[in-house]
């Protein structure tokens, strides 16, 4: 069984890391891989509670996340869904569009600057310049830049 690192390692490594993403709930840029509270085959263990199926994750903001967590905290499953919509509704109004779309230029930006890297050390490593040990580094690079590939093609980015 995966530990909760180990679900937000991969998510990292499936979608990105969440700060290359804008919040479901405000549009602005996220912070978290936020569990949405929605897999009946949840763990939890010490006080922790996620997944192991990476779809039950959307990326939120630190402040709609703990609005989110709070509200599933308070409210029992009826009541919940509804608590959530309002919240949402109540957190993207408090945001401006013009805020919303600086931030996704900034992420863009960032996203596509992460990329160049990856691709940089993806041609170092082919010359043959290793400077750290290949397993170490070959592996997640690998994980990473099949991750960034996937989201900007799903993006039509670049």
């Amino acid at each position: 069984m995966p530990s909760y690192k180990t679900i937000h390692t991969q998510l990292d490594a499936l979608k990105l890391p969440a700060k290359y993403h804008p919040c479901t709930w405000c549009g602005l840029t996220a912070s978290d891989w936020a569990y949405q509270w929605d897999d009946p085959a949840e763990i939890s263990e010490s006080g922790q509670v996620w997944s192991e199926n990476t779809t039950s994750y959307a990326p939120m903001c630190r402040d709609c996340h703990k609005s989110f967590d709070r509200a599933h905290a308070a409210y029992g499953p009826e009541r919940f869904p509804y608590e959530a919509a309002r919240r949402q509704e109540a957190a993207y109004a408090a945001v401006n569009d013009e805020r919303r779309k600086a931030e996704a230029e900034s992420r863009a930006v960032a996203r596509n600057a992460a990329l160049s890297f990856i691709e940089a050390e993806e041609a170092r490593m082919k010359r043959g310049r290793r400077l750290a040990d290949p397993p170490a580094v070959k592996e997640p690079l690998a994980r990473m830049s099949r991750g960034y590939r996937l989201n900007t093609l799903e993006a039509g980015q670049r």
